[in-house]
């Protein structure tokens, strides 16, 4: 069985504040992408006594505290099913990167275990499991564009004008999503308006809508990791309507009409030494 796991870039987000649970409040557009990790999910004999999770980014360390391990766990506790599973993922999404892949990975895994064993899950009890697997779990199992917040449990759906082409640009370095956040709680952050970015996005004003995005956790990521700064005005200067940071970093998008410049800049930073991937939004 293959489950496709798509990434996701934040069109705009605000980090509101920590919660009393530890977690932090936010309120993100979230959209999906093209770009995916592949799983290849399968059941074990009944005999073999473990779960085996393998990746073919061997920078990727798998191991029980890996949230596609736990997703299984999640599920085995909740459907009380004693056989094993095998699950590979075919790595695309960039590491530590902003992307959700871990998240896109974990809800992946979650929709083969449902087919799998061709289960009927409430959508409570699909909202329950998720948020126990982790905060951006929830809004990747449907692969809809959305508007996000609290933790990341209250979403609502929207609608996205056009399936517009998305550059996606990082550098070697990474961003750790847990220590961006804990920086954020030390750093005075710019918040921005929500609703305007949401109003200027399903207009396709793109070139209003580039001076209107936002990114709260931008500078907490940026004093931990400066290289998100050269990044940014890398991507920049290509003149691209939209540029922005997605999630916590440390990948720098741009949204574009133009084609041609878009693949140009993804050729070219990638010969400057780039991580750079040209794909799109899902409608």
């Amino acid at each position: 069985m293959i489950e496709k796991a798509h990434a996701k870039i934040n069109l705009s987000l605000n980090c509101l504040g920590l919660r009393e649970d530890g977690y932090h409040d936010i309120e993100s557009i979230v959209l999906p992408i093209e770009l995916h990790d592949t799983l290849v999910i399968s059941l074990l004999p009944k005999t073999t006594p473990d779960d085996f999770v393998v990746c073919d980014d061997f920078s990727l360390k798998i191991s029980k505290y890996n949230l596609v391990h736990k997703m299984i766990d999640i599920c085995r506790e909740k459907w009380k099913f004693s056989q094993h599973l095998s699950i590979e993922i075919h790595k695309n999404i960039f590491l530590q990167a902003g992307l959700g892949g871990g998240s896109a990975d974990a809800a992946a895994a979650l929709r083969g275990i449902i087919r799998l064993f061709k289960l009927s899950p409430s959508e409570e009890e699909i909202k329950e499991i998720c948020n126990l697997a982790g905060s951006d779990v929830l809004v990747q199992f449907f692969n809809r564009p959305a508007i996000v917040k609290g933790r990341g449990d209250n979403i609502t759906f929207i609608e996205v004008p056009k399936a517009y082409y998305v550059l996606l640009v990082k550098s070697i370095y990474g961003s750790s999503t847990q220590q961006v956040f804990e920086e954020a709680n030390n750093n005075d952050l710019i918040h921005g308006d929500i609703n305007n970015v949401l109003k200027l996005f399903l207009e396709e004003d793109l070139i209003t809508l580039g001076k209107n995005v936002f990114n709260s956790l931008y500078k907490p990521a940026s004093i931990l990791q400066e290289k998100i700064i050269d990044t940014y005005n890398d991507v920049n200067k290509y003149g691209f309507e939209v540029v922005s940071m997605t999630g916590s970093g440390s990948t720098i998008f741009a949204i574009s009409n133009d084609i041609k410049l878009l693949k140009k800049a993804e050729k070219e930073l990638y010969f400057k030494g780039y991580h750079t991937e040209l794909t799109k939004l899902i409608k």
